[in-house]
């Protein structure tokens, strides 16, 4: 039965698309899972263990959003059904490792797994669209959340399973990691060099900006580790090259780069730029705005989409508003931190990421996860600012245990070391 929770909980990573919508709701596939596991869980061990760190910033949060209702700048409404949602994904997962004794290196390898059966329905994707086989490409007929197929230079731009090419990118950033890491090193951690490939080119396959930039996060990740001149030098022209290439023959990207580029320098206006800019520079303006309004707290948990109604009139005429893109969650999760939990939410992020950071060790595989996630919230941080979608939990516990699994004195060590740095 564990490994069937396994699977289950870990496959929610790739089920975003399937959302069934209701006249009072949308029932997401994921939530069943996440139910049914925590229910058999408290059944079966007659309790229910619950991280009290986890608990304590969630409540702390919860007071500064409750006294920004009272101040006007937060609903009960959004309050609650972000609180919900911090409670219902994080702990479950966290359960999850715990039922699991905290073995990660498992419970990632099954990701991993499933990493690479997403990747060959990817390719296969591809293939079908290339010999014109619409069932084989276009799966909105069984996905609902499912955008249309669209092409980039003849081909189309691969989602597999996931709603769209940039989600795929961002679920996909860990495996990346791992397998970049395999075909330089010549390795084998975790996967083998056959499902590393396969893995990469189907990420290549979606001419997603965010899964091109996952490719240049872990280059920069890996030189970070390795830190040998030979091996800086070699990534740093490759990702030099890559990044010059991607620029240059892709017109999509080099549109959306200048644009971005355009907007914040003050050359263009707003109304003017791409969907993918314009949502991204509009919810980016809002919460700078949010902050200046409310610095030390923010405006409380879930409460951007108010701040959006609040300040998007003095970022853009609302006439020409481009039907309000991201205003839920802030298109970046660098921006929702930053409009809803103030500098406290900012030191807390970063504090996390770096003080749970595991940094390479000779024969331990423990730095390979850390790292490998470090990629996807560097990712979220960027572009995505959805708390809870696609199992963003279960990789901020892995996270977590990844740290508290090191052995006893290279965490001391290592605890010295941030001690000393704050």
């Amino acid at each position: 039965m564990k490994k069937i929770f396994n699977y289950l909980m870990i496959s929610n990573i790739f089920t975003g698309g399937f959302v069934f919508t209701t006249e009072l709701f949308d029932l997401y596939l994921s939530y069943l899972f996440i139910f049914f596991f925590t229910f058999s869980y408290i059944f079966s061990h007659n309790k229910l263990n619950i991280n009290r760190k986890f608990i304590y910033i969630l409540v702390l949060f919860s007071f500064f959003s409750f006294l920004n209702v009272l101040l006007g700048n937060n609903s009960i409404s959004f309050l609650s059904k972000t609180v919900v949602g911090f409670i219902v994904n994080g702990i479950p997962y966290y359960l999850l490792i715990r039922l699991n004794d905290n073995n990660i290196d498992k419970l990632f390898r099954i990701y991993l797994k499933l990493a690479c059966v997403v990747a060959l329905i990817g390719v296969f994707q591809e293939i079908s669209f290339l010999v014109g086989f619409e069932y084989g490409y276009d799966f909105r007929f069984f996905i609902p959340r499912m955008v249309a197929p669209h092409s980039q230079l003849g081909m189309l731009k691969v989602t597999s399973i996931i709603p769209e090419p940039a989600h795929f990118g961002a679920v996909m950033a860990p495996a990346i990691f791992v397998s970049i890491l395999n075909i330089f090193q010549k390795k084998k951690y975790f996967i083998s060099q056959k499902m590393s490939c396969l893995i990469i080119i189907s990420v290549m396959l979606s001419f997603s900006l965010v899964a091109y930039l996952s490719i240049v996060v872990v280059f920069i990740l890996i030189m970070l580790n390795y830190k040998r001149v030979q091996l800086i030098t070699v990534f740093a022209i490759i990702l030099g090259s890559l990044m010059f290439t991607t620029y240059k023959h892709f017109p999509e990207f080099r549109f959306k780069i200048n644009d971005t580029v355009s907007v914040i320098s003050g050359n263009v206006p707003l109304y003017k730029v791409n969907l993918s800019t314009f949502a991204f520079c509009s919810n980016g303006f809002v919460a700078y705005k949010s902050f200046m309004s409310n610095p030390l707290i923010g405006s409380g948990l879930g409460s951007h989409p108010m701040s959006y109604d609040r300040y998007i009139a003095a970022v853009i005429d609302s006439k020409i508003n481009k039907w309000a893109l991201n205003r839920k969650d802030a298109s970046a999760l660098f921006f929702r931190v930053v409009s809803e939990t103030g500098l406290i939410g900012i030191f807390l992020v970063f504090s996390f990421m770096f003080k749970f950071h595991v940094s390479r060790k000779k024969d331990d595989y423990l730095w390979i996860i850390s790292n490998a996630i470090t990629c996807l919230f560097v990712l979220k941080l960027l572009r995505q600012g959805n708390y809870f979608y696609n199992g963003f939990f279960f990789f901020v516990w892995v996270y977590y245990f990844a740290y508290k699994n090191m052995p006893i004195k290279a965490r001391f060590l290592l605890e010295k070391k941030y001690s000393e740095r704050e």
